[in-house]
């Protein structure tokens, strides 16, 4: 798209790479009128073969100058339409979709809060992401990356990190690399008290180097011998750290503050 420069404020790197363009493809797999969603259309490099595949094609562009572009570049396909909106304020109309998107870093967490809060409706999610970002949301526990965006995206989606792509491959050249990952929504959500999870999750990620009960007993739920019969239960000590506390046992010692009354202050 000649005349057009990338805006640093809308976060765009355009994928240029044709070797990378179908190997995304082949990920998602798309088939003729399977739903998909595509997350900043951009120029068109993920919507053209998307498009192609008779895919059914609902394509997001926040960009009013790249609207006009996509238009004609789509014109052909009465499978594809393209919204002019601010994702983050788009409700679908139908069910049973996939998500495809190359995220800017200022948005990703905001676009994984909003397939979670719809992963029902979600038959799965390829996301292009920093690779920073791709390694926090497949992480697991014991490590750097285990935080509360692993936990709340893995309560809700399987999460597999597929390949990594190099800067040279977009336009400009980011200066970090990126990585795709596939999002799965998981059946069964094992979650009860799901504002008492999330709270407990991120109150014992609030300060790291501080163990769970000193982060969660700081300020926000009182210090009780009850919190360390939780731990004992799950098998854990009273010295452990949020970042070596597994998505199962945060659950269950969500179901154990609940059933034994171990609740916040009240504000």
């Amino acid at each position: 798209m000649s005349g057009y420069r990338a805006k640093k404020r809308f976060g765009q790197n355009f994928l240029k790479s044709q070797d990378i363009i179908q190997q995304i493809i082949d990920a998602v797999n798309p088939q003729k009128n399977s739903r998909i969603i595509e997350i900043g259309s951009g120029r068109g490099a993920i919507t053209l073969p998307l498009a192609e595949s008779d895919a059914l094609v609902t394509a997001i562009e926040f960009d009013n100058d790249l609207i006009g572009y996509l238009t004609k570049l789509l014109s052909k396909f009465p499978n594809v339409e393209i919204i002019h909106t601010d994702f983050l304020l788009y409700e679908p109309d139908f069910k049973d979709y996939m998500l495809v998107g190359n995220l800017p870093y200022n948005i990703t967490t905001p676009v994984i809060e909003w397939a979670c809060k719809r992963h029902n409706d979600i038959l799965s999610a390829f996301f292009m992401t920093q690779k920073e970002v791709a390694l926090r949301l497949s992480a697991k526990p014991h490590t750097k990356n285990w935080s509360p965006l692993a936990i709340f995206t893995q309560l809700y989606f399987e999460v597999e990190l597929l390949f990594n792509i190099s800067p040279e491959h977009f336009a400009p050249p980011p200066k970090v690399d990126s990585s795709l990952v596939k999002l799965i929504p998981r059946e069964n959500i094992p979650v009860e008290n799901r504002e008492l999870f999330e709270l407990l999750v991120r109150t014992a990620f609030s300060q790291r180097r501080k163990t769970f009960v000193n982060n969660i007993t700081s300020e926000v739920f009182p210090k009780s011998d009850k919190i360390i019969s939780a731990l004992t239960e799950c098998e854990l000590s009273d010295k452990v750290r949020a970042e070596q506390i597994s998505l199962e046992n945060f659950l269950k010692l969500t179901n154990l503050f609940a059933l034994r009354n171990i609740l916040p202050y009240k504000k």
